[in-house]
């Protein structure tokens, strides 16, 4: 009888302990729940407690083997890299593309690469009913030194400005400009850094949702679509979020052409431009 009773004992004791376990995982689940962000819209999310992933800002995609790289010459003008980050890759006020208008617009293009450009802005025509969009709008292509530096010097003055500079002929001097400056490189292209001074990178919308510039809002299916046909006719999204901390841009709406078979493979190996202009040129950093 005795021995029934220590048996029970030991049994409601083991329940009770496999009870205390079980909440315990409970619990430390319940606490691990995530707003996992869809689309690139803020608005639409999920709960889980089930989600593992690396910051996509941060993260670097793994160098692919060195066999499959393409053999190209990365000293072609098509390839070029501007980025304010580094002095060798600034491009000088005399720097002019040769270019010509953008069929249907008032923007201008690389002549070389403009008939593939033109291409793309057709099919994504021929298809915006089927895939839910309304059309495509060009927002910017070429743009000149002089243009640049308008946009980043008026940046810098309305900077300036808030942090309680003086508006004068001088207003350079005031370090507090220089502060302006500095932050205005982080929102606007400095000089002779902008892609779009090659000639070689166009901003692209769905008509209906620009202005403004806020991907959250902007028709998801347009970009869905853009980007699953825009390598074949040679370009990239340069700036796409999840690559922010390498490219120093966060503009899902900037494509520069780099060529079929580099886009191919950039979009396939899930790599940033500065990830694969790094492996032709190990001296850059980003």
């Amino acid at each position: 009888m005795k021995s029934l009773k220590r048996n029970k004992t030991a049994w409601l004791l083991c329940m009770a302990a496999l009870g205390l376990i079980l909440y315990t995982i409970v619990v430390s689940r319940a606490s691990a729940r995530t707003d996992v962000i869809f689309g690139g819209s803020e608005s639409g999310f999920i709960r889980s407690d089930s989600a593992s992933f690396v910051d996509p800002a941060t993260y670097i995609t793994p160098e692919p083997t060195v066999d499959i790289w393409p053999q190209i010459d990365i000293t072609q003008s098509k390839y070029s890299l501007v980025t304010h980050k580094d002095p060798d890759h600034i491009l000088n006020s005399l720097f002019e593309p040769d270019i010509a208008q953008i069929a249907g617009t008032t923007e201008y293009f690389d002549v070389a690469a403009l008939p593939e450009l033109e291409a793309m802005l057709q099919d994504l025509r021929d298809h915006a009913q089927e895939k839910g969009y309304a059309g495509v709008y060009v927002g910017s292509g070429y743009r000149t030194y002089s243009y640049q530096k308008r946009l980043f010097d008026g940046k810098a003055t309305q900077i300036a400005m808030g942090l309680g500079v003086p508006v004068e002929k001088e207003m350079y001097l005031d370090p507090r400009y220089q502060e302006a400056v500095e932050e205005a490189k982080t929102i606007t292209a400095y000089p002779g850094s902008s892609e779009h001074q090659l000639g070689l990178a166009v901003d692209l919308f769905d008509k209906v949702y620009y202005p403004p510039l806020s991907y959250s809002t902007m028709n998801q299916k347009f970009f869905d679509y853009l980007d699953s046909i825009c390598f074949n006719y040679g370009f990239i999204k340069r700036y796409p979020t999840r690559k922010l901390l390498l490219t120093g841009w966060d503009e899902p709406w900037h494509y520069r052409y780099v060529g079929v078979e580099a886009a191919t493979f950039i979009t396939e190996q899930n790599l940033c431009y500065e990830e694969f202009y790094k492996h032709y040129n190990p001296d850059f950093s980003y």
